[in-house]
């Protein structure tokens, strides 16, 4: 029984060779997944969204064949040489990837894409600046610089469509009574936008809110020793600007003088000079009625030489 043993073993290394060879010519069908790759993406432009980074294919061929793959080296390659801003649907299809000519693509999941398409560019805008308060009370607003008062952005077209002006952070004027306010503040930039300037510097300038009135006042004679003068009229209406937390003050009229000064040494006999006025801060003379006074001039004997 055991004289033949040898052809037993044989036997049995035969059947396994050819049930081998038979079972690797079997067709069989697997799922792989496989990375997704771009390729001639053009300049400037960048996807948006419906990215993906794996795509699941669907491959026959025999066990041999698809067991010798290397799934390390296969990839789906998208050629987005003509895609546009927008939406884009393109297609995943089995014949755009070849693996090999014995191995073929049955299927690819999922089986196309819509990819968000979006060009970078630039643009120049103003700078707002954003601001609040009061640095006291009778104050009003005069005037607000910043700089730089332009800053270039950069991102995406869709993003940047609606932005007209970057704005700053909220600057707070602080009741501190001063008619200025300076300092540094950040810019707050929309998503999807940048610039190079993270911070500007501004200046906001106030003034003393004011009222205008009309104001009968007597003519103040500036006494000299070498001369004296005569003056006509004695009086002039004038139509005064005037700040108004000056006039919350009761002897406000106290504080307003207008002044008949010829100089030291004026012209002897007559001529017509303007008023002097002595204001506090802030009083202006908008319209005097006369604007000039009549003056005569007379040289005193004692001072003759």
């Amino acid at each position: 029984m055991w004289n033949n043993w040898q052809y037993r073993v044989l036997a049995i290394l035969l059947a396994l060779a050819c049930w081998y060879v038979v079972s690797g010519q079997e067709k069989v069908e697997t799922w792989l997944e496989v990375p997704l790759e771009f390729v001639n993406l053009p300049p400037q432009m960048e996807i948006t969204s419906g990215l993906v980074s794996k795509l699941q294919v669907r491959i026959r061929g025999t066990s041999n064949q698809v067991r010798s793959l290397n799934v390390g080296r296969l990839a789906y390659k998208l050629d987005l040489g003509k895609i546009n801003v927008g939406t884009n649907v393109i297609p995943l299809v089995p014949e755009s990837m070849t693996i090999t000519s014995a191995v073929e693509v049955v299927e690819i999941s999922p089986t196309r894409l819509e990819l968000v398409a979006d060009v970078v560019v630039s643009k120049t805008v103003p700078v707002q600046l954003d601001w609040s308060g009061l640095p006291g009370d009778d104050v009003q607003f005069k005037n607000a610089t910043v700089f730089p008062d332009q800053v270039t952005v950069t991102g995406f077209a869709s993003a940047l469509e609606s932005v007209d002006s970057i704005s700053t952070a909220l600057v707070q004027v602080t009741p501190d009574e001063s008619l200025s306010a300076s300092g540094r503040t950040r810019l707050l930039m929309p998503r999807d936008v940048r610039t190079p300037v993270s911070s500007v510097s501004y200046e906001l300038q106030f003034g003393l809110t004011t009222q205008e009135l009309w104001v009968k006042m007597n003519l103040e004679p500036v006494r000299y020793n070498t001369f004296s003068y005569t003056f006509e009229p004695t009086f002039v209406r004038i139509r005064l600007e005037m700040p108004v937390r000056l006039l919350k003050d009761k002897d406000w009229r106290e504080s307003l003088h207008l002044m008949i000064d010829p100089g030291s040494n004026p012209a002897i006999g007559q001529s017509v000079i303007p008023p002097v006025p002595r204001f506090p801060e802030g009083v202006k003379i908008l319209e005097a009625k006369p604007e000039e006074i009549e003056i005569i001039v007379q040289r005193n004997e004692e001072f003759v030489p």
